[in-house]
């Protein structure tokens, strides 16, 4: 297939269409920022991660506190193993929902910084500038 040829006209609205897109910067960032949301780091994946894991988390913690008082009132050693197994699958999605808001807040805490530094710039020793 053969690329079509645009006129000198063309050409210029074409152009003037592409500026004004390059000095929209709430589209460059959103452009910028597209597949990143979908990498679990609190965009529309991750959320939907955090609040899954959640509900896992807490039907497993309810499965360790029947599985404990079943074992304490049960002679078999079964029970007992199982809810050790339960137990530490359910330690392993309370550390992995720690771990996942400590990084959420240290981002949201590196975007408030990132935000403050685009304000009025400040000397070294932290006081603003004049000016």
């Amino acid at each position: 297939m053969h690329d079509p040829k645009l006129t000198h006209q063309e050409r210029k609205l074409l152009e003037g269409i592409e500026a004004g897109l390059r000095g929209d910067e709430s589209l460059s960032r959103k452009l910028r920022t597209f597949g990143h949301a979908h990498t679990g780091t609190g965009g529309g994946w991750g959320a939907v991660a955090r609040h899954r894991l959640g509900w896992c988390t807490l039907g497993l913690g309810a499965a360790c506190v029947a599985l404990f008082v079943l074992a304490v009132a049960s002679t078999s050693t079964v029970p007992l193993w199982l809810f050790s197994a339960v137990w530490v699958v359910t330690a392993v999605c309370l550390m992995r929902l720690g771990m996942l808001a400590v990084r959420r807040r240290a981002t949201e805490q590196g975007r408030a910084r990132g935000a403050e530094s685009d304000g009025p710039q400040a000397r070294e020793d932290g006081s603003p500038t004049e000016g």
